[in-house]
């Protein structure tokens, strides 16, 4: 089959989600493979606590877009999609340019929710899913470090998963330098009943555990109301001193400026898809990763915004652009959640819960590793 007879196929964002159909995709000789990001790199969100302690480099958790693209015969544009015209298939990027597409996978992920309630929060917090702004905290680390610190303070507000791997990060780091609780202290700060929130039991006492073992001060059921250059104010007038602030309580979807008004999306901004990942009413148009709402077929909820999610979605809609394009039947959504890996700083010091069986220690951060190592064996 000639290249004029091969489909195209755009895909929006270059997260876990747009990696990995491109990964499932890119030798199916049918297809021409299209990739626009607005970012050069792939960032590793599973791992970023890592970078920001200075375990981990940046070689480790980003990856070059145009290198892998150019290896695998894959077109890349960096660019930003600003509008999709679905009804003549073709989008319209920031530098005016003009893509006709066959199928469109739009996987843009999701930004960090800044709730603008909360007084200053645009002054002096950062989205920690950019790199530029990764390095702006790891630098602040750093130099906190060397400062011969005494009476410092790290803020992480939001104690779900991210929070808590942070903080984690954060406090064994310090704890492995030498330093003592009183030289920097670490807080998590979550407006939940407790860490974790929502997530099973075990989960809970042992990330609770394991914070206290780090000297990690906990302090929940608060909420932040106010932010200024070294304090933050909680819901119930406490004020917390911090020379570094981060705030991970939560994302939304990154969602395309000019959205269709037939596309239906929910109160989080992620796109709503049929049972086959398809943007309705569109069928020639799928959405996957964290911009998408989509059912756990197990547990009848809303599937987590996890990679592993974003795998298994990526897995699905490869296999039905081309079941569409052989027109054979397409695979109805049959994911659900496998279960859930916590890092919480320092070795053999993880969680998780697969297939409904605990695990700590060991098992959980060599299944941890395995799995950052197959995700990063795809651009090697």
């Amino acid at each position: 089959m000639n290249s004029i007879e091969k489909k195209r196929i755009i895909i929006i964002g270059g997260g876990y989600a747009g990696v990995s159909i491109i990964h499932k995709l890119k030798n199916n000789t049918m297809l021409e493979l299209i990739l626009i990001d607005k970012s050069t790199k792939h960032l590793l969100q599973t791992h970023i606590h890592k970078y920001l302690s200075g375990y981990y480099n940046e070689e480790d958790i980003t990856f070059n877009h145009e290198k892998y693209c150019n290896e695998n015969g894959i077109e890349f544009i960096c660019d930003e999609v600003m509008n999709v015209n679905y009804e003549k298939s073709y989008i319209v990027s920031r530098q005016d340019q003009l893509y006709h597409y066959d199928y469109l996978i739009i996987a843009t992920g999701a930004i960090s929710i800044f709730p603008r309630q909360i007084e200053n929060i645009v002054e002096y917090t950062k989205d920690i899913k950019n790199i530029d702004n990764l390095n702006y905290y790891r630098d602040k680390f750093f130099k906190l470090l060397e400062s011969n610190p005494e009476n410092r303070s790290i803020v992480v507000v939001g104690g779900g998963v991210s929070g808590v791997q942070i903080a984690c990060e954060y406090a064994y780091t310090i704890q492995n330098k030498g330093f003592e609780k009183d030289s920097i202290n670490v807080t998590i700060v979550e407006g939940m009943e407790s860490l974790l929130p929502g997530m099973d039991e075990f989960l809970i006492s042992k990330a609770t555990k394991r914070c206290k073992e780090l000297g990690i001060d906990i302090i929940t059921k608060l909420f932040a109301s106010k932010i200024e250059e070294d304090k933050i104010v909680l819901s119930n007038g406490q004020t917390i001193n911090y020379d570094i602030l981060l705030f991970v309580i939560g994302s939304i979807g990154n969602s395309i400026e000019n959205m269709d008004k037939k596309i239906e999306q929910n109160q989080r901004k992620q796109l709503i898809v049929d049972d086959y990942y398809r943007v309705t009413p569109y069928k020639n148009v799928y959405s996957i990763g964290d911009i998408t709402e989509a059912q756990d077929t197990k547990t009848n909820t809303p599937q987590a915004p996890t990679a592993q999610g974003a795998r298994m979605q990526a897995e699905l809609v490869a296999k039905n652009i081309i079941n569409s394009i052989e027109n054979k039947s397409l695979v109805s959504n049959n994911i659900s959640n496998k279960g859930i890996l916590i890092d919480l700083g320092g070795p053999n010091c993880a969680i998780g819960k697969l297939f409904s069986i605990n695990l700590w220690g060991k098992p959980a951060l060599w299944l941890k590793k395995l799995i950052y190592s197959l995700h990063a064996k795809k651009f090697n």
